[in-house]
C-alpha cells in the first residue's frame, strides 16, 4: 500500500499529546483534540442527533456528559486505552471541524489476557451531515486503521455498527475486505461487527 498520509506523533506528555494525521489525497487532518475550542467542537458534533442516533454509547448522554467525554479525549493513557481525533477540513488556511474519528477502545485482543499481549482497537468515524458523501469518512477511517496498525502496532482493528446505520455499512463495504458480520448485539447496539487483521491489511496494494 502506497503512503497516503503523513503524521506527527509525540506521546511523551500524556496530558498534552500531539498527534496529527494529514491526508495526501483530501484536505483532511485528524488531530488529537487540544484546548477548549476543540472540546467545544467535539461536544457540538456529539450533541448532533443525526451524528449519534445509532450509537448507544453516547445517544442518551447529556450535553454535560458529552463535554466530559470530549475533554477526556484531549489526554491519552499509558498504555493506550483509546485515541480519538477531531476531523478538520483544511481548505486554505482555515480549519473546519467536520466530524470525529479514532479508536474508542484499545486493549488486548483477548480481553482476559495481560496488557502486554497483542493489542486490538475499536475504530469508528462520525461525519457531520454537511460534509458527507465527499469521501471524508472513508479517508478518515482508512487513516485511523492504517495508523493504528502501522504506528500503534495493533494486531487487529474492529469496527461495529447498528444494522440501521446504512451509511456506515456502505462505508465499510468500500474497503472490499471480507468482513464477517456477527449476529450478537453488543452493549452499544452494534449487530454488525467486522475485524481487520494486521497481516491482511498490510498486504493490501502490494
Amino acid at each position: 500500500m502506497k503512503p497516503f498520509y503523513t503524521h506527527t506523533t509525540d506521546l511523551s506528555d500524556l496530558d498534552h499529546p500531539v498527534v496529527e494525521i494529514r491526508s495526501l489525497a483530501l484536505p483532511l487532518t485528524l488531530r488529537v483534540p487540544h484546548g477548549e475550542g476543540d472540546v467545544s467542537a467535539l461536544t457540538s458534533i456529539l450533541n448532533n442527533e443525526e451524528n449519534t442516533k445509532d450509537d448507544l454509547s453516547v445517544a442518551t448522554a447529556s450535553k454535560e456528559e458529552l463535554e466530559e467525554i470530549s475533554r477526556k479525549w484531549t489526554k491519552v493513557t499509558h498504555p493506550l486505552s483509546y485515541m480519538n481525533f477531531l476531523m478538520l477540513m483544511t481548505e486554505g488556511a482555515s480549519l473546519e471541524p467536520i466530524g470525529l474519528a479514532g479508536m474508542g477502545w484499545i486493549g488486548p485482543v483477548n480481553q482476559a489476557a495481560e496488557q502486554a499481549s497483542p493489542q486490538a482497537g475499536a475504530a469508528g468515524v462520525v461525519v457531520n451531515p454537511s460534509a458527507r458523501r465527499k469521501g471524508y469518512g472513508h479517508e478518515a477511517l482508512r487513516m485511523v486503521i492504517d495508523y493504528g496498525i502501522r504506528e500503534l502496532g495493533l494486531a487487529e482493528v474492529r469496527i461495529g455498527t447498528n444494522s440501521k446505520n446504512t451509511g456506515m455499512k456502505r462505508l465499510i463495504e468500500r474497503f472490499g475486505l471480507k468482513f464477517e458480520a456477527g449476529a450478537v448485539v453488543d452493549k452499544f447496539g452494534n449487530d454488525f461487527n467486522w475485524t481487520i487483521r494486521r497481516d491482511d491489511w498490510l498486504v493490501l496494494g502490494e
